[in-house]
């Protein structure tokens, strides 16, 4: 379970407006409690007050539940066991922190939260997006709260902030409903059927099947972005439901069974990119390496994963270096016994003018080279860092052992159930002669280091 504490001062407004609708918003998407448990809390909140006429407004406004609540005084136990705050202003959060420090890495405003979730792809299961928005904050100067009314217009400023908070609340359970399974199951599909695709993601084959009045044309540009990963493989090991249509009724019934419903071709592509990696990310933990890293091969199929933070230019880096190289993947560098490693050229995102979402572009359709024939093996590991001030040589270290593992643990998924942990870490990223950390200015200046970086002795 997935646990997020909604937190303000009180626990009579902002908290209880939030809570209730992100319940609302991610049980009308087949989410139920058993996965992701939304609660909230005051930082002074007074036990069992009812919270204020404005919030009630707001919540049934909305069109959520504003019955059976009590106030809640915020507790060291339930800062322990949340996976992610959700603070109503900049200085509750700092108050939660100073009261708090264990929730530190854990807390995020209401604003932050809408920022970074528009602009990260947080490719990842849900237990690591808090430390993958922590660091997408460190590297963004963002607000903390919207423009509002003045405390003069409460009425207005109260109404104003609930508006906020509600498209807040959508594109929130958006983002998590398309990385949790559905809390109700989805009936099995043919593999035959002409609108399922079987997608392979090293090595976990993801049936994919559309629905709605849009399945026809979201079929067709699934199989375009998706195309170097469709398999002829009927043996299913996960599944996911995709549905594009313009009735809101139809997008609410399907929702509600666990099905990722949009009325656009290009949110349904954007959301399921997101959910195939994750749902193949879950059948594989424990059996592989799984870095937040891009991938780029030679032709005689030696890799170089380049790790680095989402958000932080791998698309970019892969998009570049993949018109030389073969493209492995821009997002997810899954590695097997002997440094094996399990290609997975899903489309790359790429932001699209003003759409909201990224659009997905094929490898193809961006050029990128194929990869070679026969296996792939990983011959170096670099931590990459974008730095405009480097200028056009790029700063590459090699980095003490230890060292390295702290930076590396973090782009690691579901770290805690490989086997040996950090040994295991530690003996792969010996294998491939240690680690270095590049600093570069373009991605274009990284493609001089390419042959140095695939010269590794075997």
């Amino acid at each position: 379970m997935f646990r997020v504490l909604v937190v303000d001062s009180t626990n009579t407004g902002r908290s209880v407006a939030g809570e209730r609708l992100l319940r609302k918003h991610l049980w009308a998407r087949g989410v139920g409690r058993d996965r992701i448990r939304v609660t909230s809390a005051g930082l002074n909140a007074e036990d069992g007050a009812t919270m204020q006429e404005h919030a009630r407004d707001v919540i049934v406004r909305h069109g959520a539940s504003a019955e059976g609540f009590a106030a809640r005084s915020l507790g060291e136990a339930m800062v322990e066991v949340t996976d992610l705050f959700v603070v109503g202003t900049g200085y509750e959060r700092d108050e939660l922190l100073r009261r708090h420090p264990r929730a530190r890495g854990r807390s995020f405003t209401w604003r932050e939260l809408a920022d970074l979730y528009r602009d990260l792809d947080l490719v990842a299961p849900l237990l690591e997006h808090a430390a993958i928005l922590e660091r997408g904050r460190e590297t963004r100067a963002l607000p903390d709260d919207w423009d509002l009314p003045s405390w003069e217009q409460l009425d207005e400023r109260a109404h104003a902030a609930g508006d906020r908070i509600a498209e807040a609340a959508v594109a929130l359970a958006d983002a998590w409903s398309a990385v949790v399974s559905p809390a109700t199951s989805i009936p099995a599909v043919g593999a035959d059927d002409a609108a399922t695709c079987l997608v392979d993601a090293f090595g976990v084959t993801v049936a994919v099947h559309c629905e709605g009045a849009g399945r026809e044309a979201l079929a067709a540009a699934g199989r375009r972005a998706w195309g170097r990963c469709v398999t002829s493989d009927v043996e299913v090991d996960a599944q996911v439901e995709v549905m594009v249509d313009p009735d809101p009724e139809a997008l609410a019934e399907a929702r509600a069974r666990g099905v990722l419903a949009y009325p656009d071709v290009e949110r349904a592509l954007h959301y399921l990119s997101s959910a195939v990696t994750v749902r193949a990310i879950e059948q594989r933990v424990g059996s592989l390496v799984m870095l937040h890293a891009a991938g780029l091969a030679s032709h005689e199929g030696d890799v170089v994963g380049f790790i680095a933070p989402s958000g932080t230019g791998k698309t970019t880096l892969a998009r570049t270096l993949g018109a030389h190289y073969g493209y492995v993947t821009d997002e997810t560098l899954a590695i097997d016994v002997g440094r094996t490693v399990l290609p997975y050229p899903k489309p790359l995102s790429v932001l699209g003018g003003a759409n909201p979402t990224k659009e997905q572009w094929g490898p193809e359709s961006l050029d990128l080279l194929p990869l070679p024939a026969g296996r792939l093996r990983l011959v170096r590991l670099a931590l990459v860092e974008r730095d405009p001030s480097v200028g056009d040589t790029p700063v590459i270290e090699k980095l003490p052992l230890l060292h390295g593992l702290a930076y590396l643990a973090e782009q690691v998924s579901y770290l805690s159930r490989l086997p040996a942990r950090l040994h295991t870490l530690a003996d792969l990223v010996e294998s491939v002669g240690g680690l270095v950390r590049i600093r570069y200015s373009e991605a274009r200046d990284l493609l001089p280091l390419m042959p140095s970086l695939l010269q590794v002795k075997r």
